[in-house]
């Protein structure tokens, strides 16, 4: 409580000194006092935050609780935006998920109508927050209500920073819609966000554009519409495939593996060309697939055996796992049941290998 006395007896002194010193307007005490208090905000803040470098925690969630408790309440703009802040940085440091909750509900009740620059940033990180909390305690319907909350305070801004959250924000969205199987909501929202953002500059948000072209072919494919699939994995290949962005190349490396399984499970001649086999290269994953999809192919005609160990031998330090890949084997499965033998049966043994890798 010493910083509250110090904070309160200084304001004191200093309008007791003012009153003595006989203001010629009750207007020009107001003013004077109200800097005062700025002044006093502005140590507190300040106390807090050194006491946060110092990895004093304790004592800066103290000093904290003790300022929005003597400002929360404050018109003034700057106290408002170092009242939001704390209650930010309260809830950073706050160990208790409940608790941490309701900071950021009570920072978007207080301040979501704010034209303050940098409290509608903060609201902007409270309600991103806030969702993941949702997502962390499986509240999907929650999750979703609180990221349109967020789309629909923030669709017209033109704040970068809120920007790139909002692309996020809709990235999220996508990929929920996509695994409740509402997913004409997923590809309508990857749609809307690749209208909006195709023509950032910014490498994070480009990343998202190319995550969504992806994710709005595998949608599209989920709901057995193989053209506007195809389709979205071509657009990808023809408007990224010079990029430089090394998350973006291995998107574009795994799309054209993907639009060659597409083919071979369809009937369809596979993509295999010298284009595609280079932008294959310049990922480990895409090379090991687009080799793999050779030999599957090539197995629909005459067995490959030799050919499969080469395979297996030259990657046998690979796996799915470590590469933080979720493969799904569902199309090939199909695929190979709809063979005859033995054809079927040569299929089938490359998918088994494929598998292992899978299963390490």
């Amino acid at each position: 409580m010493r910083i509250f006395f110090i904070s309160v007896f200084s304001l004191f002194l200093t309008a007791s000194t003012l009153m003595s010193s006989a203001p010629n307007t009750t207007k020009e005490l107001d003013m004077f006092i109200d800097k005062i208090a700025l002044q006093n905000a502005q140590n507190m803040f300040g106390t807090a935050l050194d006491l946060y470098y110092a990895n004093k925690t304790d004592e800066m969630i103290n000093v904290y609780n003790i300022f929005i408790s003597e400002f929360g309440n404050s018109t003034n703009e700057e106290i408002k935006v170092m009242v939001a802040q704390s209650m930010f940085n309260l809830a950073l440091d706050c160990n208790d998920t409940k608790i941490e909750k309701d900071l950021y509900e009570q920072i978007v009740l207080k301040f979501i109508d704010s034209d303050n620059k940098d409290i509608e940033f903060i609201v902007a990180n409270s309600l991103f927050n806030q969702g993941a909390i949702a997502y962390n305690t499986n509240d999907t319907k929650g999750e979703i209500e609180i990221y349109q909350k967020f789309l629909d305070k923030f669709k017209n801004t033109k704040n970068e920073k809120i920007i790139i959250l909002e692309a996020s924000i809709m990235t999220i969205l996508g990929h929920i819609y996509s695994r409740t199987d509402d997913k004409s909501k997923a590809i309508d929202i990857y749609k809307e966000l690749i209208d909006k953002f195709e023509n950032s500059q910014d490498e994070y948000v480009q990343n998202l554009i190319v995550g969504s072209f992806l994710n709005l072919g595998v949608n599209y494919i989920s709901l057995g519409n193989l053209k506007e699939g195809l389709s979205s994995y071509k657009e990808i290949i023809e408007r990224f495939k010079n990029s430089t962005n090394p998350d973006v190349v291995k998107v574009v490396g795994a799309t054209v593996t993907n639009k060659i399984e597409l083919e071979i499970c369809n009937g369809l001649e596979p993509s295999f060309s010298d284009e595609n086999e280079e932008l294959a290269d310049k990922s480990e994953y895409s090379t090991f697939m687009y080799e793999f999809l050779q030999i599957l192919y090539a197995a629909t005609k005459e067995q490959q055996i030799e050919r499969l160990d080469l395979w297996q031998n030259k990657y046998s330090h690979f796996n799915f796992k470590d590469s933080n890949i979720d493969f799904d084997f569902s199309d090939l499965n199909r695929f190979v049941k709809k063979l005859e033998s033995p054809k079927k049966d040569w299929a089938e043994e490359c998918v088994d290998i494929l598998k292992e890798f899978a299963d390490k």
